[in-house]
């Protein structure tokens, strides 16, 4: 899978996935990635000659402020959805802790938080994207991989992707961010931390995603009713808007 861009790895097209009636998602339309911070001059050129128009950012304020994405002359709106990156909180002080056993465990922990604590946010990233005049979008977090990870399987399960191919699509980030999560980790390592003990915090796994389904599956009668029921997904919108 050859990267769209030369500097944000992660960044994606969703168009061609199948669902499950056989209908495909609509290329050049959908985008989901990391942060645009780091975007060369070839990078917003590529955006803006696909009419980039909207951005959605999933990443908390003091995210923003510290990375704040490249601008791209095409872009008519920027919304920002803040969801709080507790997880790089808990890890910083388990990596002071040398603690492995815990790193483990923060996503899992964290994607249950998600679910739980997010639902309005993940209910107007829905509504956004149903409702928008301005197309295409790129949604992003940070890494492009937990906030966005979940908000795109709630957003291919509100179009009909099947599970199988939403968790496909979810474990793909760790092919397309493999260069970034090694080289950060060298760099922890060279500092004099124990830098492989976060390769937990830099991947997205199957036992993450499956604490958040888990979550869903118990309190809210499994994904596609917490997406149309509790997320009030306007899924016929959404698939007549994104799916040929």
């Amino acid at each position: 899978m050859k990267p769209i861009l030369q500097s944000q790895l992660n960044f994606r097209d969703l168009g061609g996935l199948m669902t499950i009636t056989g209908q495909k998602i609509k290329p050049g339309l959908l985008f989901r990635s990391g942060d645009l911070f780091s975007l060369t001059a070839e990078d917003v050129k590529h955006l803006e000659s696909i009419r980039l128009a909207l951005i959605i950012d999933l990443r908390a304020t003091r995210e923003i402020e510290k990375r704040p994405d490249k601008v791209i002359s095409t872009v008519r709106e920027i919304v920002h959805i803040d969801i709080h990156d507790t997880a790089s909180d808990t890890a910083e002080h388990l990596l002071e802790k040398d603690d492995a056993a815990g790193m483990e465990q923060v996503l899992v922990h964290d994607y249950r938080r998600l679910v739980e604590l997010h639902q309005k946010d993940f209910r107007d990233f829905l509504r956004l994207l149903a409702t928008t005049g301005n197309l295409p979008v790129v949604y992003h977090c940070a890494a492009g991989k937990d906030r966005t990870g979940l908000a795109t399987v709630f957003l291919l399960a509100a179009l009909g992707v099947d599970i199988p191919t939403i968790r496909e699509n979810y474990l793909a980030t760790n092919e397309f961010n493999l260069t970034y999560t090694n080289k950060l980790i060298q760099k922890v390592t060279e500092s004099g931390q124990n830098g492989a003990i976060l390769r937990p915090l830099m991947e997205v796994r199957n036992e993450y995603l499956d604490a958040a389904l888990e979550e869903i599956d118990q309190k809210y009668g499994g994904l596609q009713k917490f997406v149309s029921v509790t997320l009030e997904a306007d899924v016929e919108q959404l698939r007549n808007r994104f799916l040929e």
